[in-house]
């Protein structure tokens, strides 16, 4: 279970998950994009690696503690010399 939420931290299943978006397995890694109260329930919506972005409750994810590496958008001269920027 965890206490403290960060956006865009990475988390993992810590357990299955049945969501009304499929089945997220046990150790599916995710970013995690905000928390809500429902109905007096606290949920973290995690963006899975495997594409679904759903909501679980805390103690269904770990924080894995490190920030997720948001993806650079690609310049001009990476395109044209085939390098990275």
């Amino acid at each position: 279970m965890i206490d403290a939420i960060s956006t865009l931290m990475r988390c993992r299943a810590v357990r299955e998950i049945r969501t009304g978006q499929g089945l997220i397995r046990c150790f599916t890694e995710g970013v995690i994009q905000g928390e809500m109260e429902n109905h007096g329930r606290h949920l973290v919506q995690v963006q899975w690696d495997s594409g679904v972005t759903d909501y679980a409750y805390p103690s269904e994810i770990e924080i894995l503690g490190q920030e997720a590496v948001m993806p650079q958008p690609a310049t001009t001269e990476s395109l044209s010399t085939g390098t990275e920027a």
